[in-house]
Order: structure tokens, then sequence, then C-alpha cells
């Protein structure tokens, strides 16, 4: 048992495992965890996100008081990835609808419980 804690701890940088538990049974949180070198180029991310503008005013249009759309750029300088807010459960639901293989078209995506 011991040796699993150990492991486990060892493992976490790389895995996420307890993050990643943490932020989906206590926050309702989807963190993609991918290095900044892991990340597509900023003006692919902005360009895919104008190409499928419709998309995000539907995401947007879930509750605009409390659903924010965000191209994170500021983290990865000249890389990006696609940040959305939210505040309850049942908004989460229809974003994981809209969006259903955590990806915005293929950008990675961070959901965030507010």
């Amino acid at each position: 048992m011991i040796l699993l804690v150990v492991i486990l701890a060892a493992t976490e940088p790389f895995t996420h495992l307890f993050h990643r538990l943490a932020d989906n049974f206590l926050y309702n949180n989807y963190h993609h965890y991918l290095s900044c070198s892991e990340l597509p180029d900023q003006e692919g991310v902005e360009k895919t996100v104008d190409e499928d503008s419709e998309t995000v005013e539907k995401i947007k249009n879930i509750n605009p008081e409390d659903v924010e759309f965000i191209v994170d750029s500021w983290n990865c300088p000249g890389k990006a990835s696609i940040v959305i807010y939210y505040a309850s459960k049942g908004q989460r639901s229809q974003i994981d609808e809209i969006l259903p293989d955590k990806t915005f078209f293929g950008i990675p995506i961070s959901l965030i419980n507010r």
C-alpha cells in the first residue's frame, strides 16, 4: 500500500491524477494540463475561434451573465488555448453537449466553474 502511494505521488507531475480528481469531483472543472510546447499557435487558435463564431455565441448564450469564452494567450506567449467560465453544473452540461470531446474544434479547453 505504501508503495502504491509513493508511485502515485511520484507520477502526479506527469499524470495530474489528484488534480484531475479534485477538478472533476470537488470543483466541477476540467483542465487540459498541457504544457506550453504542446499548445497550438495563438494565430491558429484565433482563426479557429473566428471561423466558428456561431459556436462561440451558442456557448455564450447559455447564460450571457455567467458564461465567458476567452482565448488564453497570456500564460504561454505565442501559444493559446480556450478557457470557458460558467456558474453551474447545468451550464457545464450544456457546454459539454456543444463540445463533447473537451476541445473547441481541436483547440484544448479548460472549463472553470466560478
